[in-house]
């Protein structure tokens, strides 16, 4: 079957999503192909019985009046669409001899740091104020950019000073000018589970950014989870007359010179267009949909270079008792083992799982309707390898894994380990959970096909940051990225991509030739 449109999007990902909202909001004839049965990629939920999960999301960064995510979604005609709760405080962190309530406010976090710290006010001071100034430089560059007021680079130094200081540094370096004390580091530093690289890897403009925007304008989490997002650009994207065709893997792109003819998927269509978006990662769009023979050798070398970003192992519970709600605990728990974020992530990589950092969310309150009333819903994370255990017992053959008894054996005893971790900080659950399931990486490969189930495209270091990061544009010059692999930062990020893509494709189209 051969159909012409104005543009394909491949992948309904958030940023597949937006660039699809954005072209079709501008009179473009618009299709997504996603591989999967509904839309959303990580933005997504399942349910299971009375209990509904969210996939992926914690919190949301940005949705307050002036934090940037909030014209974004404004933008894109989904903010009266949703209802998101504020989060206060963004998470409780739990360690030997301390547990620090990070609250949602600036100065009140400060002052619980202090009250922890009181020696070190002056550093902690000092820290925050230069997380602040990397936060407001890094949306200063993007504002510019977005109103056409791009600097020069001669420029760059005088008008973004604490974002260009931090280009190139670990967020680890960026504290050390400040702070002297390794566990006041690491205490500053425990969103590092949102980014999958301990402090000592994970690039600085990203580790500000993280602080400065959740403590100046909070953490948010929407009715219906991170699937109410994807459902609402769904519904704009259906109003401005673009289609979303759920299973419907895409197999390759037709190229002829610099050009995409058309996009062929497993079902027998070929799909006709003027433009292409790709929101599948860039080594899936390189190397298997475009084909490294029709790439310059530079941008394919550039594409290889850089490692994945890193990918987790959940475990989903369902009680019958909301055993952390009434406690009034907080959202979210970050529990370490250590205060040594190193030791913890070289943990998780070796599968030490009583030593892994280990995040416990509470969505039961937050997220009316995702359990019966009196009942809880708490998901397990941790960062976890690609590599363990020979693969998950699968030694790589990933043909039928889910029923690979090797691969039950190996996820069902990582499942128990963690499970018995949240136990012994919150005893009531162990007799509460009358519903589990555990997810793996492979089980994020199979519903995103991101290599080594990445979570956020590329691994969150200083050389895959800022300038670091993919272009939109590729050598095939009517197809453009958008998702995770052309930024960093989480699905609000992914969102911009998206919108970012479908931006320039516009400019483009407008230009006279």
């Amino acid at each position: 079957m051969v159909e012409r449109v104005d543009a394909v999007v491949v992948g309904a990902g958030l940023g597949g999503l937006a660039a699809a909202v954005t072209l079709a909001g501008a009179g473009k004839r618009t299709v997504v192909l996603e591989q999967h049965s509904v839309a959303g990629g990580y933005a997504s939920s399942f349910q299971r019985g009375p209990y509904r999960f969210d996939t992926a999301l914690h919190e949301l960064s940005g949705l307050a009046p002036g934090g940037g995510s909030d014209a974004l979604y404004r933008q894109l005609g989904i903010w009266h669409r949703l209802r998101p709760n504020r989060l206060d405080p963004l998470y409780v962190l739990r360690g030997p001899g301390r547990q620090i309530v990070a609250h949602a406010d600036a100065f009140a976090y400060e002052a619980e740091l202090i009250r922890h710290f009181p020696g070190q006010a002056d550093q902690i001071r000092a820290y925050l104020d230069d997380a602040m100034a990397v936060y407001r430089d890094v949306r200063r560059l993007t504002t510019d950019r977005a109103t056409g007021h791009d600097p020069s680079p001669d420029k760059m130094v005088g008008r973004y000073p604490a974002m260009v200081q931090a280009s190139g540094e670990t967020w680890d370096q960026m504290m050390a000018r400040h702070v002297t004390d390794p566990q006041l580091r690491a205490v500053l530093g425990a969103f590092w589970v949102y980014l999958g690289l301990p402090p000592s890897q994970c690039a600085a403009l990203l580790g500000g950014v993280v602080t400065g925007t959740y403590h100046q304008h909070g953490g948010w989490y929407p009715e219906g989870g991170a699937q109410a997002i994807s459902a609402a650009l769904a519904d704009v994207l259906h109003e401005h007359g673009g289609e979303i065709r759920c299973g419907q893997p895409v197999t390759g792109l037709d190229v002829e010179g610099d050009r995409v003819l058309a996009v062929t998927t497993d079902q027998g269509l070929r799909l006709e267009a003027d433009v292409f978006v790709s929101n599948a990662s860039a080594l899936t769009t390189a190397l298997e949909l475009v084909g490294r023979e029709h790439l310059p050798v530079e941008y394919v070398e550039r594409i290889e270079k850089p490692a994945p970003s890193y990918t987790t192992f959940s475990v989903y519970l369902g009680l019958d008792r909301d055993n952390l709600g009434e406690q009034e605990a907080a959202h979210e728990w970050f529990l370490n083992a250590t205060w040594d974020a190193d030791e913890a992530w070289q943990a998780a990589q070796s599968g030490d799982w009583d030593r892994v950092g280990l995040s416990v969310t509470d969505y039961t309150h937050v997220d009316p309707g995702c359990a019966p009333p009196g009942h809880g819903v708490v998901v397990l994370t941790t960062v976890a390898p690609w590599g363990y255990q020979n693969v998950w017992g699968t030694g790589g053959d990933l043909t039928g894994y889910h029923d690979n008894p090797a691969y039950v054996r190996v996820k069902q005893e990582v499942a128990d380990a963690l499970v018995r971790r949240a136990v012994d900080e919150f005893p009531a659950l162990a007799d509460s959970i009358c519903y589990r399931e555990a997810s793996t990486p492979l089980t994020n490969f199979h519903y995103t096909h991101n290599p080594h189930g990445a979570i956020e495209g590329y691994e969150n270091s200083p050389a895959n940051s800022g300038l670091g990061w993919l272009p939109h544009h590729t050598p095939m010059t009517n197809l453009f990225l958008a998702g995770a692999w052309t930024n960093s930062g989480g699905m609000n990020a992914a969102i911009n991509s998206g919108v970012e893509a479908a931006q320039q494709i516009l400019t483009r189209s407008r230009t006279p030739v």
